[in-house]
């Protein structure tokens, strides 16, 4: 599979899986035509035009492509050489917002960094090449290679994002289920997890929410999930705070209605002018209420069809290292996809997570733009291997004729 474009009289070859060059001009369509609706009220509050957002959009774009193709050039031999500096390096970055009194993000030149985002994708290829490396025979190896370096980190996102330890804590499980490492270490991390994350539950009840301060959040949210719409009993002042608190999921499934099967249009939506975050957290719930119940499948099948293109890349991968990086990243970016859908329909509590490579840009468009680049990195590799395979074969015949 090559695409070849003339640009300069020249001719830039890009190998890799045509339907997932696609799909990134699919999802950049799709994030440009929304954000620039989504952001109006955004506009209005900071004195300036929806134009303007997408301008910012577009540089985001451009500047996570450029990351792509750099990340897509990179031989893989690097990604496994600078895997575990990758880990270290994303650990570093999860204390930063902590030192700075933060709690998710902290800002560099102008830029909110998001370290547990980085976190996620340095966890998969440090998985991918510590699994590959040796073998784990032994529970202590285990321990020492995967269990105490991605809890930590794992314990060091939750300061900032209980769901974003949860993605990284899921994202590990699924990685060590299709590695091949021992069922009996596997079945261990899941009460070990369980036992750190009570004992990070009771800190924080002693120390008043001042440590992991997100628990009381997340599970605030969970509950108001789950107990249902019952304010019969509520006081007044207590059915004003719980309307507060469910105001953006609220606004998110009416959109949803307004949308109906075809949606309102494009530009049309009124739930945008509502909505906080419909730019990012709700976006997913403006593309319905513009484009409708169509729509949103179109996206739904988008992520779908992306997931799928590299399960076929992973199962034409021969080293274990490829196969766990395109099945980590491709997890990582359609499970981060389907959480967002599912807190914008109403199945889940919020969450805070972006649906990637649509929400409006910053380092969370960047790095999921770093993702799509490993994974075609890794495409691009067995393409070259294919092509040497074929010379070889074609050259063979030949030189038994001479």
């Amino acid at each position: 599979m090559e695409m070849t474009t003339d640009i300069f009289k020249g001719k830039v070859r890009l190998r890799g899986d045509r339907v997932i060059w696609l799909l990134i001009l699919f999802f950049a369509m799709i994030s440009m035509a929304v954000v620039y609706s989504a952001t109006s009220s955004l506009a209005f509050r900071k004195d300036t035009t929806p134009f303007n957002y997408l301008m910012d959009q577009a540089v985001y774009y451009i500047i996570g492509f450029v990351i792509l193709l750099i990340c897509y050039r990179i031989p893989l031999k690097w990604y496994r050489f600078l895997s575990y500096a990758a880990m270290g390096f994303a650990m570093i970055l999860l204390i930063v917002p902590i030192c700075l009194g933060e709690l998710r993000s902290f800002s560099f030149l102008g830029v909110q960094i998001h370290p547990s985002e980085i976190a996620k994708v340095a966890t998969v290829l440090y998985l991918a090449r510590i699994i590959e490396a040796s073998p784990i025979d032994t529970f202590k190896e285990y321990a020492l290679k995967i269990l105490i370096p991605v809890g930590a980190v794992c314990a060091l996102a939750m300061l900032g994002s209980m769901s974003a330890a949860l993605i990284i804590g899921t994202l590990t499980l699924v990685i060590l289920i299709c590695s091949g490492i021992r069922r009996q270490f596997i079945l261990w991390t899941i009460p070990i997890a369980v036992g750190v994350v009570a004992v990070a539950f009771a800190v924080s009840v002693i120390s008043g929410g001042k440590v992991f301060s997100r628990f009381s959040t997340f599970g605030e949210r969970i509950e108001r999930h789950f107990s249902g719409d019952d304010t019969a009993e509520m006081s007044a002042a207590e059915l004003a705070e719980y309307n507060e608190k469910t105001f953006q999921a609220d606004q998110a499934r009416e959109a949803i209605q307004l949308g109906g099967i075809f949606g309102r249009g494009p530009g049309n939506s009124i739930k945008r002018d509502i909505l906080p975050n419909a730019y990012d957290d709700y976006i997913y719930s403006i593309i319905i209420e513009e484009y409708g119940l169509m729509g949103g499948l179109a996206v739904i099948i988008l992520y779908l069809w992306f997931f799928f293109r590299c399960m076929k890349i992973a199962r034409a991968c021969t080293r274990k290292f490829s196969i766990l990086t395109v099945l980590g990243l491709s997890t990582l970016i359609t499970m981060q996809a389907f959480l967002h859908i599912f807190v914008n329909i109403g199945i889940l509590p919020v969450t805070g997570q972006t649906l990637p490579m649509i929400s409006r840009g910053g380092s969370a468009l960047v790095i999921m733009s770093c993702a799509f680049g490993i994974i075609l990195s890794v495409n691009r590799t067995i393409e070259i291997k294919d092509l040497k395979l074929k010379a070889e074969k074609e050259e063979t015949p030949c030189s038994t004729e001479s």
